[in-house]
């Protein structure tokens, strides 16, 4: 039986957390207010600890200290709580490893993390017009394009030691070691096959779907995959949370600018809000009180490209 056959009878797998979705459709919309999110985050007393924890960090400023979600979703933004709550949500429901000891679980999420603000910025940088639904998508899309890799590590276990066992026998990436062993059901392709499942928006599937690949999306829906590429790409190959290995593209970094119409002489301010986004990302992994994933420096990113 095929894994996505197999993903589909899994009856443990994780959902969509609802309070996620809320939150990210009320914090998006025309008709959100900081009272109305914050009574939904308030139903979570977890999620209230956290949501306060960040506001309250050296991070987002000095200043009196908060005490209610209200003055919180004030000090922070509709869009940042938003991209919060979604991003800590899904990493609780999705934060049980295997006993495969092969995924640093910490440094998979810094990954993520770092590339959906990489992709959610990039609209910013490009000359290529993103609606609202698809600056929405972006972020969610980031954070989510490696779930295959945990589905394949939680519930495809033999599959995935198989591909690291051809990767480490032949000195190969876990993409080009994917592409041997299981080259029609990539991370990307089950990845896709959940969000699916979750019945999330076709931009949110093929940024997924495509985001190794992004060049085979329709010409209607490259943008959201390029854009997760370009993050992609970038952290890839400068080693930041990256299990895949480095990434080889023809032509390097010039064609991704060019699909997503991004002058070069911006590259520099994309790449200094990317190194900010990494002290995000391991502020957010450390909203539960532990430690930041790791002590990396940001600055190779500056060396990727």
């Amino acid at each position: 039986m095929s894994i996505i056959k197999r993903l589909n009878s899994i009856s443990g797998l994780p959902t969509l957390p609802e309070v996620a979705l809320k939150v990210q459709q009320l914090a998006f919309s025309d008709e959100g207010c900081a009272l109305a999110l914050a009574r939904i985050i308030e139903q979570d007393p977890s999620l209230t600890a956290q949501i306060l924890r960040v506001a309250n960090s050296s991070y987002y400023g000095t200043g009196s200290r908060i005490s209610n979600v209200q003055s919180a979703v004030t000090r922070l933004g509709f869009n940042e709580i938003g991209h919060i709550i979604v991003a800590t949500s899904i990493i609780k429901n999705f934060s049980a490893p295997s006993n495969s000891n092969i995924l640093d679980y910490r440094q998979f999420w810094r990954h993520a993390l770092t590339a959906a603000h990489m992709a959610s910025m990039t609209p910013r940088f490009s000359a290529v017009k993103f609606n609202p639904d698809e600056q929405q998508t972006l972020y969610l899309s980031g954070l989510l394009h490696d779930i295959g890799i945990l589905l394949y590590d939680q519930f495809f276990n033999a599959e995935f030691q198989e591909i690291v066992a051809y990767a480490m026998k032949n000195e190969v990436s876990f993409l080009e070691a994917e592409a041997a062993v299981m080259p029609r059901e990539t991370h990307a392709v089950i990845g896709a096959a959940l969000l699916e499942m979750w019945k999330l928006n076709p931009a949110a599937i093929n940024g997924v779907r495509f985001h190794h690949a992004p060049e085979k999306a329709s010409d209607k829906q490259k943008s959201i995959p390029f854009a997760i590429y370009l993050s992609e790409y970038i952290l890839c190959n400068s080693g930041i949370g990256s299990f895949e290995g480095q990434i080889e593209r023809q032509g390097g970094e010039g064609s991704i600018l060019s699909e997503l119409n991004i002058d070069a002489e911006k590259l520099p301010a994309y790449l200094s809000e990317a190194q900010n986004e990494v002290e995000r990302s391991d502020l957010i992994m450390a909203i539960d009180g532990s430690q930041p994933v790791s002590n990396q420096n940001p600055d190779k990113l500056l060396r990727a490209i």
